[in-house]
């Protein structure tokens, strides 16, 4: 049986001599795996789709549970990302969150959307990369179930001044008077930073603060530890 899916590489393993094994996130079906042959020869036909940030459709043969590409139609290859860095290491960090935090068979499209709409922008947008990816991952938590509540302190409301303390367990942020002792102090100009990048508001300088304590919350909060994300940090801090 063939289908046909619109997806993008998230990322692939190789599989004996030539072929690779892909992890794709598909429009229609979530995350879905799939082999594909040949692709490791020099000249190879499909070599575009095995790579990672390929945007294509895919026609797959499936029997069972078990898919292989057949073809594809390129839709986006995205391919300035690969010509800096910061914004490499930044997809990449987009499509190690996507494996991580997405399901087969769980579809949400406003979510595959931002994925391309990130993607785009690291690849042809003005906005600086670890903004883009900053915003994007901001997203990516509330649509995945881990959001941080940015509205007030997360005990009695109020807008906190002064000394701040953020709580991994709840993703939520306390004022001094209600801080209990669970979770650590953090630096008010990073809540502030946060605020600003979910409004699109600019930043005068990369939003490091945000990003790191973005990675301390996936770390302790879902145990997941997104190597692209610490790479990043390590090339811009």
């Amino acid at each position: 049986m063939e289908e046909k899916l619109t997806g993008i590489v998230l990322n692939g393993i190789s599989y004996g001599e030539s072929d690779k094994i892909l992890s794709i996130y598909t429009l229609e079906n979530g995350i879905v795996s799939a082999k594909i042959k040949g692709v490791k020869k020099a000249g190879a036909k499909l070599k575009f789709a095995s790579e990672p940030f390929c945007f294509a459709e895919f026609i797959f043969s499936s029997r069972g549970d078990k898919r292989t590409v057949i073809g594809a139609s390129l839709l986006e290859s995205f391919y300035p990302i690969r010509e800096d860095i910061v914004k490499y290491y930044a997809g990449a960090t987009v499509l190690e969150f996507v494996r991580h935090f997405s399901k087969e068979n769980i579809v949400n499209r406003e979510f595959f959307i931002s994925i391309i709409d990130c993607l785009k922008e690291l690849s042809y947008g003005d906005s600086d990369a670890t903004y883009t990816l900053a915003k994007f991952l901001i997203f990516a938590l509330r649509h995945t179930g881990y959001a941080l509540n940015f509205s007030g302190c997360s005990c009695c409301g109020n807008d906190i001044k002064g000394r701040t303390y953020f709580d991994y367990n709840s993703g939520g942020f306390y004022c001094e008077e209600c801080f209990n002792g669970v979770g650590r102090e953090i630096n008010p100009a990073t809540l502030a930073e946060l605020k600003k990048i979910e409004n699109g508001e600019a930043l005068e300088d990369k939003p490091i603060k945000s990003l790191r304590l973005i990675d301390y919350y996936l770390v302790n909060k879902t145990e997941e530890n997104l190597s692209s994300l610490k790479e990043l940090l390590r090339i811009i801090y």
